[in-house]
């Protein structure tokens, strides 16, 4: 399969796909936008986009291609996220002493850069570039270790540690995976996300949703829907009161106002429910009748390794 995502090699989203679609083509693309458009233009077959994390919250950019795009969801994971500091090796370790022989010069250039080194160049840096998930998961570290230093949003998170590395420009850092290192970067601090569970959710997005047929035998189910209601006191109460009725489980609930004065109440919903069985049948039937529209995402099953330590509990 044709497997998109946002980013370049290295960053998170390569890395689910590679976790997840080993053997198949990955291609990397410059905005969220793009990785959904291939697969709509019938380039690609299916796009892996990151949606919310347990620390920062959701990927807005992401939530408003959502009901846009016209894809379906066909499945989720998680990647608990580790953010690394690093700058192009070249400017960590400095100029070599004077005099060296040819072999020590060797000896020194393939030798690791010592703690004093790593502290040195840390309080050298004025500017930091990253993502702004990078820059949000990180606050704390960048607030006590380079409160002086500016920061910079970045596409992306490899990305920036790709672009810096090209620029090769001094007293510049990156937010950036471990595998970032590809791009001739050494790391001066490891793990300096603020939370040590620090997890964001991805969805797999493709053309066709999956089918009665595709889910049968699957027991922890999500729908995910957007729901539209009247603007008035307890139109949302009376959605909500269907999912109450059937006794599910809402495990996301936000809210977008649209229109062009923001003032059409729309709430997108993941709900621990199979809309092909009889429950669920039953319920957007209901649903629709309690509200003035409904678009269904997609059903897919749900993680298994959802856990109330990452942040995202399980739909039971």
């Amino acid at each position: 399969m044709r497997i998109t995502y946002q980013g370049v090699k290295g960053c998170f989203s390569s890395m689910v796909c590679d976790q997840y679609f080993p053997d198949d083509i990955h291609r990397s693309c410059l905005t969220f936008s793009d990785a959904m458009g291939a697969v709509c233009n019938d380039e690609a077959d299916i796009a892996v986009i990151p949606v919310e994390n347990s620390t920062a919250g959701r990927v807005a950019e992401v939530y408003k291609l959502l009901p846009e795009s016209g894809l379906s969801i066909i499945g989720e994971a998680f990647l608990q996220i580790h953010h690394c500091l690093m700058m192009p090796s070249k400017f960590v370790k400095g100029v070599p002493p004077q005099n060296l022989s040819e072999d020590d010069l060797l000896k020194w250039k393939a030798s690791e850069p010592t703690q004093e080194e790593l502290d040195k160049i840390l309080h050298s840096i004025s500017e930091v570039r990253t993502h702004p998930q990078g820059l949000l998961q990180c606050q704390k570290f960048l607030s006590k270790e380079l409160p002086n230093a500016r920061m910079r949003e970045a596409w992306d998170t490899a990305g920036a540690a790709r672009d810096l590395a090209r620029e090769l420009v001094n007293n510049v850092a990156v937010i950036a995976p471990k595998g970032a290192m590809q791009y001739g970067m050494t790391i001066l601090r490891e793990n300096i996300e603020d939370l040590s569970g620090n997890t964001t959710r991805f969805l797999f997005f493709r053309r066709n949703p999956l089918n009665a047929e595709d889910i049968a035998n699957k027991t922890d189910l999500i729908t995910t829907l957007v729901i539209k209601t009247t603007h008035k006191a307890g139109a949302l109460v009376e959605a909500l009161k269907v999912f109450q009725k059937y006794n599910l489980n809402l495990t996301k609930l936000e809210t977008y106002m649209t229109g062009y004065y923001h003032s059409e109440p729309v709430f997108y919903l993941d709900v621990a429910m199979n809309q092909f069985d009889e429950i669920g049948e039953k319920t957007l039937k209901e649903l629709k009748q309690a509200s003035i529209g409904i678009e269904i995402l997609g059903t897919y099953p749900a993680s298994s390794t959802r856990c109330e330590k990452f942040g995202f509990l399980p739909v039971k």
